[in-house]
């Protein structure tokens, strides 16, 4: 199962979601909402960000969830890839893996913040 929304609001970030394999973990969008708006909250700039959900499929050590999310912001594009297994709470494993999407995206921004100047206000 794909699924795939847009969103584009005026003078905010493009914001595309893509689920693979969620089935019916109810949980998914609102924790994915929560990483979207830290994001967007943390950084002013931001022209879009992609967001890529699969949820845990295989056997075994094998299930796992990935996360990939692709930011443009000024010129550059950051490219982020966690992976977490399932483990007995998947809500929980889902969670760990936006959190570690969330540091390792605000360290980069505000990388690219500091060689930006002040542009990226909520970065600084």
């Amino acid at each position: 199962m794909l699924a795939r929304t847009c969103a584009d609001t005026l003078g905010a970030m493009h914001t595309c979601l893509t689920l693979t394999n969620i089935g019916r973990r109810w949980y998914v969008e609102r924790e994915v909402s929560g990483l979207i708006s830290s994001i967007r909250s943390y950084c002013d700039s931001i022209h879009s960000c992609d967001i890529s959900v699969e949820g845990p499929s295989g056997e075994g050590q094998a299930r796992c969830w990935r996360v990939d999310l692709r930011i443009r912001v000024f010129d550059e594009i950051l490219r982020i890839t966690e992976r977490a297994p399932e483990s007995d709470d998947p809500q929980q494993a889902l969670s760990r893996v936006l959190a570690a999407i969330r540091t390792r995206a605000t360290a980069q921004l505000a990388k690219i913040s500091a060689q930006h100047g002040d542009s990226c206000t909520l970065c600084a």
